[in-house]
C-alpha cells in the first residue's frame, strides 16, 4: 500500500479523536466530571494519540530510527536554550496582552466565565500545575506545529500552514463553549506557529505553550 495513503489513514485517528470529542463535549455538561485523575488520564491519552500518530506518520513516510523521527519532528539540541527563552518571553507578553483585552471586555459587560476552564482550575494542585501544562503543550505542539504545520509548509508555504494549523488548533477548543476560548487559541496558535517557523525547534512553541498554561493556572494553586 502507498506510504502516503497509510499515513493519511493514520491521521484519521487524531482528527477523529480531537474533533469528535470536541463536538461531543458540546452536548455534555462538565460539572462534576473533571477530577485530577480524569485530567491526567485524558492528557496522557492526548499525548498517546496526537504524539503517537505524529511519530507513526513520520515513520511510515520516511522510516529511520526513533532519533531520526524526533529530528524530523524538530526536536533539536541546537538552539534549544534560545528557543526556550524566546518561547517563554512570547508567552509572558501574550498573556499580559490577553489579560488587558479580557479586562476591557469585562468592562463592556461581556461574560468571560467558562464552566470547563473553571472546573479544571479548581482541581489543580501543585503537582498538576506542572503536569497539565507539560502534557498538554507536548502533545499539541508535536501534532499541530511540529507535524501538521511543518508538513503543510512544504506544499503551501509557512503563512498558509500557520493559518491552517492555528485554525485547527482553535477549533479543537470548542469544548470550552465560549467564542473567546476559540479566538484566543487561534491568536496564540499564530504566535506559536511563528516561533516554530522562526526557530525550527519544537522547544520554542512548547516552552511558550507550557508557560502560557502554567501562568494561567498558578493563581489557583497559590491563592
Amino acid at each position: 500500500m502507498n506510504r502516503k495513503l497509510i499515513a493519511g489513514i493514520v491521521l484519521l485517528i487524531p482528527f477523529s479523536y480531537i474533533y469528535g470529542l470536541s463536538l461531543l463535549s458540546l452536548f455534555i455538561k462538565s460539572a462534576g466530571i473533571i477530577t485530577p485523575s480524569i485530567l491526567v488520564l485524558s492528557l496522557l491519552m492526548n499525548l498517546l494519540i496526537m504524539g503517537g500518530s505524529s511519530i507513526l506518520c513520520i515513520y511510515v513516510l520516511y522510516g529511520g530510527s526513533f532519533r531520526d523521527i524526533l529530528h524530523k519532528l524538530y526536536f533539536r539540541k541546537e538552539g534549544t536554550l534560545r528557543s526556550s527563552v524566546m518561547g517563554i518571553a512570547t508567552a509572558i507578553i501574550f498573556i499580559f496582552s490577553v489579560a488587558i483585552f479580557v479586562y476591557f471586555l469585562q468592562g463592556l459587560g461581556y461574560g468571560t466565565e467558562n464552566e470547563m476552564a473553571q472546573e479544571i482550575a479548581e482541581n489543580v494542585n501543585l503537582p498538576l500545575l506542572f503536569v497539565i501544562p507539560f502534557l498538554s503543550a507536548l502533545s499539541e505542539e508535536i501534532f499541530f506545529r511540529a507535524f501538521l504545520q511543518m508538513r503543510m509548509a512544504k506544499f503551501l508555504g509557512q503563512p498558509a500552514a500557520i493559518f491552517i494549523s492555528s485554525s485547527l488548533f482553535a477549533i479543537a477548543h470548542i469544548s470550552y463553549k465560549n467564542p473567546l476560548q476559540i479566538a484566543i487559541p487561534f491568536i496564540l496558535g499564530i504566535a506559536l506557529g511563528y516561533l516554530m517557523m522562526k526557530n525550527e525547534n519544537v522547544m520554542a512553541p512548547f516552552s511558550a505553550h507550557f508557560a502560557f498554561n502554567f501562568i494561567q493556572l498558578a493563581p489557583f494553586v497559590f491563592t
